[in-house]
């Protein structure tokens, strides 16, 4: 069953399948949990709303049908019980959160689109540990796309100089990221 596509595992759990159900159940655990995790901050909560999505899944299972990718019907669940929780606490989400939910939801992939997000914090996380001379060397390559030679020139330092930290930057960014061994 690990290669039947997910809109067909919902419709044969519709039709009374409950192999298909956990399998998908399976499928979606670790990036449906890990984004309610990274939004909630505490597992307690996370566990708790992760299952009112299955609970809310099960009591729509008659009506789903394929409009869209399972994931982002799933993951629209996800937004929707995540903003009943925070309503509960009395609590409002920021508009950084407010936004990448509803990207995820809106997007035809929303699990793909959280990836992303959580490789951008990754990223991010990553370029805080470079020491400042290297960070300012990779920085202005990826959003100025200045050349070596004229981040040289910019900053007064040997060409030589710059192309050492840009490595260097480089080695310690691939190591952070678990990249090792990629070109």
């Amino acid at each position: 069953m690990t290669d039947i596509p997910d809109e067909t595992l919902m419709l044969a759990w519709q039709a009374g399948d409950k192999a298909a159900f956990n399998v998908l159940y399976g499928r979606y655990r670790p990036r449906l949990f890990s984004y309610l995790l990274r939004h909630l901050g505490q597992r307690a909560q996370a566990e708790e709303v992760y299952q009112e999505i299955w609970l809310t899944l099960i009591r729509r299972r008659s009506a789903y049908s394929v409009t869209s990718a399972f994931g982002s019907y799933l993951f629209c669940i996800a937004h929707s019980r995540l903003h009943d929780h925070y309503r509960r606490q009395g609590k409002r989400w920021t508009h950084e959160q407010e936004d990448e939910a509803l990207i995820a939801c809106k997007s035809g992939q929303p699990d793909q689109q959280l990836d992303l997000e959580q490789q951008a914090q990754r990223l991010r996380f990553c370029l805080q540990q470079l020491p400042p001379e290297q960070r300012s060397i990779v920085l202005l390559r990826l959003e100025a796309e200045l050349t070596l030679q004229a981040m040289s020139e910019q900053l007064q330092v040997a060409f030589e100089t710059v192309k050492s930290r840009f490595r260097y930057a480089q080695k310690k960014l691939q190591s952070c990221l678990g990249l090792e061994g990629e070109a």
